[in-house]
């Protein structure tokens, strides 16, 4: 991706008036659609409508061609797949920037999903990276404020970092490991972790192109999503899930978008884990508990348990600052339904605020803030007159410090 490639992207998101063509970001190369994928879940910067449409970069992505897919699946297949394999479907189930998904069926009756690279992306992928830090020095030498509002370097370095992690397939097997360890003898005081599963891998069928995994019967939170059917309640158990590994253990899913979800007859199993994500607990869970006041209307409590959570202590004055500020921006907020005040949108507004005060959050805060960012967007589609807040806090005894 060139500078003038970026500079259009940027234009083509940001711009009310340009029109989002997510085939034409593809074609711009890997980084070109990360980006994307960030302000998929930033409505308070492009709007609902663009953050739909930049969504298909998250599981709708363009497959490759009948031709291309045998070539590369000829190119990618183990031997002992090969050996062993009865049927393989010629539709993808899905595409995704890296990489598409076929079900398959072994020779022993077992139905599996099959995941390859659909191109050889490192180095095209870190030859863009370098170039637009590049660019990114240049901005910020002329406009150095901007680090402190969005933190551009660290964004990319985040998305450079979780990339490449991504592109090692047998990274998913060990983040999904990782992930079921968490949850390994708290089933007994916590009964609703019993409804959370990964699925189960086939190193031995698999290497860091190539990935077999079992099938999982059922449908994604986006396909519930695309058909009005998904029930506000199992984004309320999502949460409670979800919330045991941000608020609890402090290592969670990095991007636990509605195409990373399955749920089936009450239970959800988690996709796509490669990527785990750390904060300090009890930032996650300081975090958790200003949410809480938010939703009870005590709205100064709240904005000084976000300040009591900056790694850098405020002076008086600026603790004065900020609290004021803070006020001004929740008044009212307190009994909101989602469709009246995004959470999303709120909480962009209350970091940026926060960092121009004067307060500093520990690496990771974002990726945590961007599941909430994700739940709160499920919600807005599927129940727009839902109280998140309201709702979720029946959850506060689940999330106590480890």
């Amino acid at each position: 991706m060139t500078t003038i490639g970026f500079l259009r992207l940027l234009h083509t998101i940001l711009s009310p008036r340009a029109t989002v063509d997510p085939v034409a970001i593809e074609r711009l190369g890997l980084l070109a659609v990360k980006i994307a994928q960030m302000y998929a879940v930033r409505p308070d910067l492009i709007g609902e409508e663009k953050c739909l449409q930049l969504s298909r970069l998250l599981h709708r992505a363009t497959p490759l061609s009948r031709d291309d897919f045998e070539r590369r699946f000829s190119e990618l297949a183990p031997e002992r797949l090969l050996s062993c394999l009865a049927s393989l479907d010629q539709e993808p189930l899905a595409a995704a920037s890296l990489g598409q998904i076929h079900r398959a069926t072994l020779r022993d009756g077992q139905r599996v999903v099959i995941k390859f690279a659909k191109r050889e992306f490192h180095g095209d992928f870190l030859k863009d990276v370098r170039r637009l830090r590049r660019l990114l020095k240049l901005i910020l030498f002329f406009y150095p404020k901007l680090q402190r509002l969005a933190d551009p370097a660290g964004a990319l370095e985040a998305v450079e970092r979780q990339t490449l992690t991504e592109m090692d397939f047998l990274a998913e097997i060990a983040g999904a490991e990782r992930l079921a360890h968490l949850v390994q003898g708290q089933t007994a005081s916590l009964p609703h972790l019993r409804r959370l599963h990964f699925p189960a891998y086939r190193p031995e069928l698999s290497h860091a192109r190539f990935l077999v995994s079992s099938f999982i019967e059922g449908r994604t939170l986006a396909e519930w999503l695309a058909t009005g059917s998904l029930p506000y309640e199992a984004l309320l158990d999502l949460f409670r899930l979800h919330g045991y590994f941000l608020f609890v253990r402090g290592e969670f899913h990095g991007d636990l978008h509605p195409g990373n979800i399955i749920w089936h007859q009450g239970e959800f199993w988690f996709l796509d884990n490669a990527t785990i994500e750390t904060i300090p607990p009890t930032f996650a869970r300081g975090l958790f508990d200003m949410l809480m006041l938010l939703g009870q209307g005590e709205v100064l409590r709240a904005g000084a348990q976000l300040a009591a959570l900056s790694l850098k202590p405020l002076s008086d004055r600026q603790r004065r600052k900020f609290l004021d500020e803070f006020a001004r921006l929740y008044l009212g907020f307190a009994g909101k339904t989602v469709s009246e005040v995004s959470l999303t949108s709120q909480m962009m507004r209350t970091i940026k605020m926060a960092v121009l005060n004067g307060l500093t959050f520990p690496r990771g805060a974002f990726p945590l803030i961007k599941s909430l960012m994700y739940l709160d967007g499920m919600v807005l589609r599927c129940a727009p007159q839902a109280v998140l807040l309201r709702d979720v806090a029946r959850f506060q005894q689940d999330f106590p410090l480890a």
